[in-house]
C-alpha cells in the first residue's frame, strides 16, 4: 500500500485533534449550564435570642451563587406570612454572608419558629432557585422605643440674632433607652440640617429630652433658607428596633445680621466736633451706619442727637441693654466703670426705621441696604480720669459681640480743658 505523503499526514492529525477538542467542549458545556445556581445556604445558629445580652443575638446567613442573580431573603412564620429581609437585590456570582438579628423594617419579629427562605432569580433568565432553613426566635426584645409628645415651640421662628424669636425648643419623651438618636430638619429639597444634642439629659436616655435650636446663628453660620421643614426624630434601640416621628417647623427672615460704620476716603468713620473741649462743653460726633446684611437689624434708643453728661450712661437714661440690639457706642481711655461703651445711640431716627410688632410690642429695624446718620454728644460736666483721653466709636451687637472690624473706630485724642 502506498504511504501517505507528509502534508496529508499532518492534516489528518490536525483534524483528529479538532474533533477531540470539540467533543470535550461539548461534554463540558451541558455541565456548566446545568450547574445549580445556589450551591450553599446556611443559617447558624438555628436558634437565636435577640435581646442584646451578647449571647446568640444574631444568626449568620451564608450563601453561594454560581451565576449573577437577583436575591431575596425572607422569613415565613407559622401563619404563612412572609417577612422580607432582602428583596430582589442584584448579586454577582460569589460567596455572601449577612447577619440577621430578628428585625424586619425596624421591628423585632415575635418569638416563634420560622423558615428562612432564599430565592435567586438568574439575571440571564431561567428558573428561580430556592432553598430554606429553619430559624427559631426566643426571648426576642419586641419592646420597641416610643417617641412620645414630639413638639416644636414655637412652630415658626426667625433665626437672625435680633433677640426676638431666634430659637425654638424641640421636646419629646423616650419610653426606653436607645443606642442611637438622629434629629434633623429635612428641607423641601431633601437637605438634612442637623440639630444639636440635648444638653441636659444624656443622649438616648429614657425620659424627657429638649433640644435648643437656633439654626446655627449662634456660631455665625447661615441658617437654613426660609420655608417649611420637617423636624425628624429617629431612634434605634440596642437590638435594632427603630422608631421615627416628625412634625413641622417654619423658618422666615433668617440670616446673619451685618452692619458697618461707613469709612471716609481717609479711612476714618467718625467725625469729631473738636479736639479740645472745655469743661462744661459738649464733644459731638457724626457717623454713618449701613445695614450690609440680608436681614433687618433691630435697634433701640436713645435717638440720634441725644446729649449725655459724661457721668451718665445708657442705663441712667433708661435704655438698658437688650439682647440682639445693634447700637452705636462711644468709649474713652480711662473708663473705669467696667462697662465698655457707656454712651450709646440708636441706629437712625425712629422716623427712618421700620416698625415691627412681636408678641404685642413694637420694635424698630434698620432694613437691608439702608444707610442712616447717627449723631450725638457728651457734655463734660466733670473732669475725666485722664486729661487727654482718646475717644472712639464702635458698633455693638448687644450681648452677642462687639462687631469685628467695627470696634475701636477712629480713636482720637481729645483734650479736656479745666
Amino acid at each position: 500500500m502506498a504511504s501517505m505523503s507528509q502534508p496529508s499526514w499532518r492534516r489528518a492529525v490536525s483534524l483528529v485533534l479538532v474533533l477531540c477538542c470539540s467533543l470535550a467542549i461539548a461534554s463540558v458545556l451541558p455541565g456548566c449550564a446545568n450547574e445549580p445556581l445556589l450551591t450553599r445556604f446556611t443559617v447558624q445558629p438555628s436558634l437565636i435570642t435577640p435581646n442584646a445580652d451578647g449571647v446568640d443575638d444574631i444568626a449568620h446567613v451564608s450563601y453561594s451563587l454560581r451565576r449573577n442573580a437577583d436575591v431575596s431573603l425572607y422569613l415565613v412564620d407559622s401563619q404563612g406570612e412572609r417577612h422580607f429581609f432582602r428583596k430582589d437585590v442584584r448579586r454577582s456570582l460569589g460567596d455572601y454572608t449577612v447577619d440577621f438579628g430578628g428585625v424586619i423594617e425596624g421591628r423585632m419579629l415575635p418569638d416563634g419558629n420560622y423558615r428562612m427562605v432564599i430565592e435567586a432569580r438568574p439575571t440571564d433568565g431561567g428558573p428561580v432557585a430556592t432553598m430554606e432553613r429553619p430559624l427559631t426566635l426566643r426571648d426576642a426584645d419586641t419592646n420597641y422605643p416610643q417617641i412620645i409628645g414630639l413638639q416644636v415651640f414655637p412652630d415658626s421662628f426667625s433665626p437672625n440674632r435680633d433677640g426676638l424669636g431666634d430659637r425654638v425648643r424641640i421636646s419629646y419623651d423616650l419610653s426606653k433607652a436607645v443606642s442611637r438618636t438622629d434629629i434633623y430638619l429635612l428641607g423641601p429639597d431633601g437637605t438634612h440640617y442637623p440639630i444639636p444634642e440635648d444638653k441636659v439629659r444624656e443622649p438616648g436616655a429614657i425620659g424627657h429630652h429638649e433640644h435648643d435650636y437656633d439654626g446655627g446663628i449662634d456660631l455665625g453660620a447661615e441658617p437654613p433658607p426660609a420655608g417649611t421643614y420637617k423636624v425628624v426624630v429617629i431612634v434605634e434601640d440596642a437590638v435594632g428596633n427603630r422608631t421615627e416621628a416628625e412634625t413641622t417647623l417654619k423658618i422666615e427672615d433668617g440670616g446673619v445680621p451685618r452692619a458697618t460704620i461707613v469709612k471716609s476716603g481717609e479711612g476714618t468713620g467718625v467725625v469729631w466736633s473738636a479736639t479740645v473741649v472745655p469743661l462744661g462743653q459738649v464733644l459731638s460726633f457724626t457717623l454713618t451706619v449701613q445695614n450690609i446684611g440680608p436681614v433687618p437689624i433691630r435697634t433701640q434708643g436713645p435717638e440720634p442727637g441725644t446729649i449725655y453728661d459724661n457721668n451718665q450712661n445708657y442705663n441712667t437714661l433708661g435704655f438698658s441693654e437688650s439682647p440682639g440690639v445693634f447700637r452705636i457706642g462711644i468709649n474713652y481711655e480711662g473708663n473705669s466703670a467696667g462697662d465698655p461703651y457707656p454712651y450709646r445711640w440708636q441706629l437712625g431716627k425712629t422716623s427712618e426705621l421700620t416698625k415691627r410688632t412681636f408678641q404685642g410690642r413694637d420694635y424698630y429695624y434698620l432694613m437691608p441696604g439702608q444707610t442712616v446718620t447717627v449723631t450725638g454728644g457728651i457734655r463734660m460736666v466733670q473732669a475725666p480720669p485722664l486729661r487727654n483721653p482718646r475717644f472712639w466709636a464702635g458698633l455693638i451687637h448687644e450681648q452677642v459681640e462687639y462687631v469685628p472690624g467695627e470696634d475701636y473706630v477712629n480713636p482720637t485724642q481729645i483734650t479736656i480743658g479745666y
